[in-house]
C-alpha cells in the first residue's frame, strides 16, 4: 500500500508488454527514418510502434509479439482509473518483453493522449524512471519477475486454464491478500517458459472458456469484480 500499511489486497502485473526502443539493427531502416524525422526525434529514443514501423518489423524475430505499446497504454488507463489502485488496495506493475520490471504508483495519471503515453515510456526505458529527477511515478525495479512475486500466491490468467466465474475468482484473490494477479500484454502468441513457470495448473485460470481476450478487458472486469465485492462501486 503507498505510504506503508498492511500491505495491498492484491498486486496487478502485466507481463511480456510489448514495449521497447526501436532496436539498433533498425535504425536504417525506411520506416525508422520517416519516423524519426516526423517526430524530430533520434531512432534510439522511439518506441518500436507496429503501426509505424510495420515494414521496418518484418524481419526482427518474434515479431508477432513486439511493437504494441497500445496494449500496455489502454491497460494501464484502466488499471490506474480503478479507486482500488487510488487507495492503495491494488498495486501495479508491468514487465516487458527484454524482462524489465517496473512499478507504478498509485497516484500515477497515466496520460490519455497515445503520443503523450509514447513519449513518457520512451523516456522511462531510457532513465528507468519518470520523472528522471525528484520522487518516481514509475519506476524500474533491479528484481528478476520470479524473484519479485517469489512465495506470494499467484494466479495467471491464461485462455486455456481452468474455466472459472468472476465470482470465484474475485474469492479467491480475497482470501489470499497479496496475491499476483498475472495477465499478459502482448498481441499474439502464447507465454513463454519462464512465465508458465510461475503458476502451477491450478493457478492457471480463464474468465472467458478458451476465448482470448484483450488484457485491458481482463484487467477492467477483475477490478470491476472487485470494487463490487468491497462496496466501492
Amino acid at each position: 500500500m503507498e505510504g506503508g500499511g498492511p500491505g495491498p489486497l492484491a498486486r496487478l502485473i502485466l507481463v511480456e508488454a510489448a514495449l521497447e526502443l526501436v532496436p539498433k539493427e533498425l535504425w536504417d531502416e525506411l520506416d525508422v527514418k520517416r519516423s524519426s524525422a516526423r517526430y524530430g526525434v533520434p531512432p534510439g529514443h522511439m518506441l518500436l510502434d507496429k503501426s509505424l514501423h510495420y515494414r521496418a518489423m518484418r524481419r526482427l524475430p518474434g515479431k508477432w509479439r513486439r511493437g504494441r505499446p497500445d496494449i500496455l497504454h489502454v491497460s494501464l488507463l484502466n488499471a490506474m482509473d480503478s479507486p482500488l489502485v487510488r487507495k492503495g488496495l491494488v498495486d501495479v506493475y508491468f514487465h516487458t518483453v527484454e524482462g524489465r520490471v517496473f512499478r507504478v504508483r498509485g497516484d500515477t495519471r497515466i496520460p490519455k493522449s497515445y503520443e503523450r503515453f509514447r513519449g513518457l515510456m520512451s523516456q522511462l526505458l531510457r532513465e528507468g524512471r519518470v520523472p528522471p529527477g525528484g520522487d518516481p511515478l514509475i519506476y524500474e525495479l533491479n528484481v528478476r519477475l520470479d524473484r519479485l512475486i517469489g512465495d506470494s500466491p499467484r494466479i495467471l490468467l491464461w485462455e486455456r486454464g481452468r474455466s472459472i466465474g468472476l465470482e470465484s475468482l474475485v474469492d479467491r484473490v480475497l482470501g489470499s491478500r497479496g496475491v499476483w494477479i498475472i495477465i499478459g500484454a502482448f498481441p499474439r502468441g502464447d507465454f513463454p517458459s519462464h512465465i508458465f513457470r510461475l503458476a502451477g495448473e491450478d493457478e492457471r485460470v480463464s474468465l472467458y472458456r478458451g476465448l482470448p481476450v484483450k488484457a485491458w478487458t481482463v484487467v477492467s472486469r477483475i477490478l470491476c469484480g472487485l470494487e463490487s465485492a468491497l462496496g466501492l462501486l
